[in-house]
């Protein structure tokens, strides 16, 4: 469970900001703020619609943890698709008890993330900076949010903006380096150069290929920083549906 946390007052003031920039990413969340006691859990999950009519879904809370909502009917799912989102909840019972078993827990609220799709490879990387941008971006080291997790990636990232500006965010399947799936992050911040300095939190389906036997790899990130090219890697269990 490294990834839960107890939801505490910086928690709530990323999230603010997130959600803010988010909208401005063409995300559908209405940008309701809520109210959570200090003693509710935070994480980063996947909704999963489980009916036609989204009146029953299920949440993956971590890898290896699929969790059930007991107060279900008070968060109907907007999407008939898998979803990316802060969950705000509590144990239905004792934590320490959950295992890879269906568990259940209380939902307090939820903000969904900007949940996409890679976007397809050009002929070059030129072609690719053209048409998806290469604008600096940073990518925020946050081991609740910036990971590789149930077949997305999470992205925490910052930037400069001004209000009602229209930043786009897309990740790319490049040539693989080091014997790793490689992806690159484009940022395109379409013409603007000044603002604050604002974060967005976005989670890309990485569509690689399924593992009945689910075995841990790496996969790398690049990014053009404010200081220059850079890379990451990250922590990577395939999916096996």
């Amino acid at each position: 469970m490294r990834r839960i946390r107890k939801f505490i007052f910086t928690m709530m003031a990323l999230t603010a900001a997130t959600f803010t920039l988010q909208s401005c990413l063409d995300d559908d969340d209405d940008n309701n703020y809520i109210t959570i006691d200090p003693s509710t859990n935070v994480g980063v999950v996947t909704l999963k619609p489980g009916t036609e009519d989204n009146s029953n879904w299920w949440i993956q809370l971590t890898d290896s943890t699929v969790v059930t909502c007991s107060n279900i009917k008070e968060f109907p799912l907007k999407e008939k698709k898998e979803q990316r989102a802060y969950i705000y909840f509590n144990y239905d019972s004792d934590p320490s008890s959950l295992t890879a078993d269906i568990k259940s827990i209380t939902v307090r609220g939820i903000d969904t993330i900007l949940t996409k799709q890679l976007a397809p490879a050009l002929e070059s990387e030129e072609a690719n900076d053209k048409a998806y941008g290469n604008d600096p971006v940073e990518i925020v080291k946050s081991d609740l949010e910036t990971l590789a997790e149930d077949g997305y990636m999470n992205i925490r990232f910052r930037a400069t903006w001004l209000p009602g500006s229209k930043h786009r965010v897309n990740l790319v399947r490049v040539a693989d380096e080091e014997g790793l799936a490689t992806f690159y992050f484009h940022h395109d911040s379409n013409g603007q150069t000044s603002g604050n300095l604002g974060d967005g939190m976005v989670a890309f389906y990485l569509d690689l290929e399924k593992d009945l036997d689910r075995t841990p790899r790496e996969i790398k990130i690049k990014w053009k920083s404010y200081t220059g090219e850079k890379s990451a890697k990250f922590r990577y269990i395939p999916r096996n549906d």
